[in-house]
Formats: structure tokens, sequence, C-alpha cells
């Protein structure tokens, strides 16, 4: 199985880089910076790019057998780097003929799905900006023609893998969970199809 992880230098990204080479896939690490991905396996094939270079995100996809993303946005300043970023890597799946989209966004952005201080303080106050982005990111991705999946991950730590998170259509029912447990629910939606073209929360006991 080949996938492209997308945002791979990120501290999710890298965790599913990991996991999916210790489970035998084929990985194309695509990152800004690829000395941020330390890992070197035979299997392992890493590119250096920006997401808003079409050529190169078609480079890293060619081939593929799915797509995850976990891109993410380091400041609440206006951007378009997770959608405009996403519509590039969603023209390059459909002209690849690529199947499989998966997306970690994050709880929030359904508006309620993630606790009133969040929603109202939170988000209002301090990523306005990023959840706007990531709301059009959404919106690019229902609208493709891919069997996608959005994942809404509550608050991220860096705690062992636990392979016991909870995985909810609505509300979370709890606060945080590990990045190593985001990574290994992005792995198994490569070939679990239960989920496609929903939005589940994922969550810790």
């Amino acid at each position: 199985m080949k996938i492209a992880v997308f945002g791979a230098s990120g501290r999710t990204g890298i965790l599913i880089v990991y996991q999916a080479l210790n489970q035998g896939f084929h990985v194309t690490a695509f990152a800004r910076q690829p000395s941020k991905v330390t890992i070197q396996h035979k299997n392992l094939r890493t590119i250096r790019g920006d997401v808003s270079d079409f050529q190169k995100v078609k480079e890293a996809i060619t081939g593929q057998d799915a797509v995850l993303c976990t891109l993410g946005i380091d400041t609440n300043k206006r951007s378009t780097i997770l959608s405009e970023g996403t519509r590039n890597i969603l023209k390059a799946i459909e002209e690849c003929g690529v199947k499989r989209f998966i997306c970690m966004s994050s709880a929030g952005i359904l508006g309620n799905d993630a606790g009133f201080w969040f929603g109202k303080v939170i988000v209002p106050l301090f990523l306005r900006n990023v959840f706007a982005d990531k709301l059009r990111q959404v919106k690019i991705i229902q609208e493709s023609h891919t069997d996608w999946v959005i994942l809404r991950p509550v608050g991220l730590t860096d705690s062992p893998k636990t392979n016991t998170y909870k995985i909810i259509p609505g509300i979370p029912t709890s606060r945080t969970v590990p990045r190593a447990d985001v990574a290994d629910f992005m792995l198994k939606l490569v070939t679990d199809t239960r989920y496609d073209r929903t939005m589940p929360a994922l969550a810790s006991y």
C-alpha cells in the first residue's frame, strides 16, 4: 500500500510516517522542511515542496493508493494555506486517479462541538482566521469527488498511543487525545471505508 502524507514534518504527520512504515506502507512524505523528517527507511521517499506548488504536489501523489493530510497553520493571520493547499491536493488526486483522502481538521469546526469556552471565547479571540480557513478547507473537501474523511480530533497531546480512543459522530466527550492515536486512526482509514464522507471526532476515554 502506497500513501502520501502532507504535513509530514508536523508533530502528527511524523507519527503517521513512523507508524505507516512500521506497518509496511510505502510512504511519500511531503514537507516544506524535509530535514525535520528524521526517519530513514527503505520504503520512505521525502519530497521538499510547498502545497501551493501544484506540480510538486502532483509529483507526490502520482502512483499513490491514498493521501493523508495533516496540514496546519502556525499563525492566526489571515491565510488560505489550508484551503488552497487542499484544493491543489484534491486536483492532483483527481488527475492521478487516486480515490482516498483522509484529512485531519479539529474539533470546533462544526461550531458547537468543542465546548462553550473554546467555541465562544478561544476561537473568536485567538483562532478566528485559522478556523475560517479550516472551514474553507472543509467545504472544498466536501465538494470533491474523492472518498474523503475529515477527522475532528480534540486537543492534541504528545502522550503515548493508547489504541483505546473513541470515534464520535457528534460532540466529543473528552478534551484531549494523543497525536499517536490520531495517526493510528488515520492509517486505519486508508482501508476502512465505514466513515467515508463523514466528519468523525476523535477523543480519549
